[in-house]
Order: C-alpha cells, then sequence, then structure tokens
C-alpha cells in the first residue's frame, strides 16, 4: 500500500494504544478462566463444608417430618416449615456463593488488574444499531465463541454420561441398601462428575487464556503507518524535535561559557566528559560543578576552558564523579579530598605564574632604567 493509507498491521501495540485500549475497558480477559477459577473454588468449599451442610439438611428433615405428624398440614405449621426451609437453604448456600463471589473478583484480578472504567457504560448508537449488530452475530469472532461453547458442552456432555455409565452398577444396587448408603453413593458418584468435569475446565481455561491473549495481541497490531502516526502525535515531528533539542543544546551551551571561563579547572575524562568547577571562597561552602558535558559538548567546554586560560585537567574517576552531579550542586564530602588536590594544583600554578608575571615586569622596569633612551638633537649627535 501506498504510505498514506494504513498498511498492514505487522508491528506489534505501543504502550500507549494498550493504554487507551485498557482505558476504554479493552483487555485480554478469558472467561473460561473465570469460570473455572470459580468452579474450583466452589467445589472445594462445598467439599470443606459438605458434613455441615449434610448435617443442616439432615436436621430439617426431621424437623419438618415430625411438625407433619405431630402438629398436621395447618397454615401455621406449613409457614414454619418454610421459613425453615429458606433459612436451611440460605445458610447451607452461603459458603458457595461467597466463595463464588470471591473467585469471580480474584481471576478477573489476576488477569487485568485493578481497572476502573465507565467507558463501556457511555450510549454509543452503534450498539443499538441492527445492522451492526446483524453484522456482529456472524463475525469472525462470534463463530469461533459459539463453536467454542459447544464443544465445551459435548466435552462435559460426554464426561457425565461417561461417569454415570461407569457408575451403574452402583446406581442398581443402591436400591438393595439404606436411604443413608443410598444417599452416599449419588454423593460419591456427584463427587467424581465434579471433579472430571473440574479438571475439565481447569485444561479449557488454560488453552483458553493463551488463546485470548494472543487473539488480543493480534487484534492490538499496528502498522507502520500507525507507528509514525502515534510517534508524531505524542512525541511531535521528528524534524521539529530535532530542531528542538538543537535549540535547547545552544542555549544551555551559551549559558555555559561564561561558567566555563569563570571557573578554577576543567576535569577531564580525557575525550568523552568534561567537568567545570569552580570554588567561591567569599561565600565559602564546598565547590560547585558550573559546566558538564560528554563528547562534542566536552570538545566545546575545553576549547572555551583554552580560549580563557583554565587549567584543564585529567583525572578519569573524579571525572565520571563528577559528571553524575548536576549543575550548580556542591561536591560531596567523599570527593573533597580529590577536589581539593585538583584546586591546591591549580593554585600553586597561578601563584607561579603570577610571581613569574611579577619577576619578568620587575625585570623589564630595571632594564629600562639602566639603559635610557638616547636624546636625539643637533648638540647632541647621535653614536
Amino acid at each position: 500500500m501506498s504510505d498514506g493509507g494504513t498498511g498492514e498491521k505487522t508491528e506489534e501495540a505501543s504502550p500507549q494504544k494498550l493504554k487507551q485500549a485498557r482505558d476504554k475497558g479493552q483487555v485480554s480477559k478469558s472467561q473460561d478462566a473465570i469460570q473455572a477459577f470459580g468452579f474450583v473454588l466452589v467445589f472445594a468449599t462445598t467439599a470443606l463444608t459438605v458434613t455441615v451442610t449434610a448435617k443442616k439438611l439432615k436436621d430439617f428433615l426431621y424437623a419438618a417430618l415430625e411438625s407433619a405428624v405431630r402438629r398436621g398440614d395447618d397454615l401455621p405449621t406449613v409457614l414454619s416449615v418454610v421459613n425453615e426451609a429458606l433459612w436451611t437453604t440460605l445458610t447451607a448456600s452461603l459458603p458457595m456463593l461467597g466463595a463464588a463471589f470471591v473467585a469471580g473478583l480474584a481471576s478477573n484480578y489476576i488477569q487485568v488488574g485493578f481497572m476502573f472504567t465507565t467507558e463501556p457504560l457511555k450510549p454509543d448508537i452503534k450498539k443499538i444499531n441492527p445492522v451492526d449488530g446483524f453484522k456482529n452475530l456472524f463475525s469472525k469472532k462470534k463463530i469461533v465463541e459459539s463453536v467454542k461453547n459447544i464443544l465445551k458442552f459435548t466435552i462435559v456432555s460426554y464426561v457425565v454420561y461417561a461417569t454415570l455409565r461407569d457408575a451403574m452398577r452402583e446406581v442398581v444396587l443402591s436400591a438393595r441398601v439404606d436411604l443413608w448408603h443410598g444417599v452416599a453413593i449419588g454423593g460419591q458418584i456427584m463427587y467424581d462428575i465434579a471433579i472430571r468435569v473440574t479438571a475439565l475446565f481447569v485444561i479449557i481455561s488454560v488453552a483458553d487464556f493463551f488463546f485470548q491473549r494472543w487473539q488480543f495481541n493480534k487484534e492490538m497490531m499496528m502498522s507502520k503507518y500507525d507507528v509514525k502516526q502515534e510517534y508524531k502525535q505524542s512525541e511531535g515531528d521528528p524534524h521539529m524535535k530535532a530542531e528542538r533539542k538543537a535549540l535547547a543544546e545552544e542555549l544551555i551551551l551559551h549559558g555555559s561559557q561564561q561558567n566555563v571561563a569563570n571557573a578554577d579547572a576543567v576535569v577531564v575524562n580525557p575525550a568523552h566528559i568534561a567537568v567545570a568547577i569552580k570554588y567561591d571562597k567569599e561565600k565559602g561552602g564546598a565547590p560547585k560543578v558550573v559546566a558538564k558535558g560528554m563528547r562534542k559538548h566536552a570538545e566545546t567546554i575545553k576549547a572555551i576552558a583554552r580560549e580563557h586560560g583554565v587549567p584543564i585537567l585529567r583525572n578519569v574517576p573524579l571525572a565520571q564523579a563528577l559528571n553524575k552531579l548536576d549543575l550548580e550542586e556542591e561536591v560531596p564530602e567523599e570527593l573533597y579530598e580529590a577536589v581539593a588536590e585538583v584546586l591546591n594544583f591549580v593554585y600553586e600554578l597561578r601563584d607561579r605564574e603570577t610571581k613569574a608575571a611579577e619577576a619578568r615586569r620587575k625585570a623589564k622596569s630595571a632594564k629600562t632604567n639602566e639603559n635610557p633612551p638616547s636624546a636625539k638633537g643637533p648638540g647632541n649627535p647621535a653614536r
């Protein structure tokens, strides 16, 4: 395609696009994983509370039969039995309902983390458009979901059928035992079915989790054109950004020229880093970093230092340590000794240069006094 088109989606989604999709509620999430986690937790809770639940149901059954025999079927008796039935059902199912609620929250949080957005709740005309709705019914994604549901229903149905078929002998023999033995046999059959269905749900959820992630990443992919457009929107045009960067560097360097010219010394690495330091004796305190640069900026700082006669000293460890400091930041205590050696050397060098310049000035003055200029005139001809 031409550059003006969107092009083929061959690039992975950028963090910015993933964030925008998340803000809209579009994330990779497997409903099968949520269902499987809930089924596992509810089954585990049921297995742990089955003894207590069975006792509650047994006590209610005895109480209901006793009321029917002793008190008859008058309205107060019936209402009492109904109230007891509702309360028993609620207390027996409450642990399982709590487990399902916790499983729903936990499975969603594990997959997508904490997310709160009202974007899906906003009115959208496309959601009520019958044409778009009809198209969505036959979309590739809907067809895949339908096929998955049919396969799941078929497999689960076969697992239940196979379990009942294998337990048919126990079901037939349960007619010869007492009630509670028959209930135990039925409970064991239900337990076997739950174990197999749970294992099946876990396997399906793991496969669906990776499938949903792959499908989401594929839907979020971008074309090269999309990447360029997003970059321009977030960072600006590359040419304009380069110009802004050059202007910023020029301003920083212009502000650093005076600092380098007034610095006491420039510590180098020797070619990659240059740091100018200054110690203000009147203000006291510690020496400060007044300018620093790397590579081409380091070369510029050294050129300015040579132009203004600022000593340039090679000290690799010190230059690297000073380069980590911010501009106008005082030298930390652990660098006092190394910086002091540099400044002492610079001060001694200045003293020697000052004394040498004073000596040359005195020598020139003495020579001038010993050999004054000859006066030229008609009565005093030059030799």
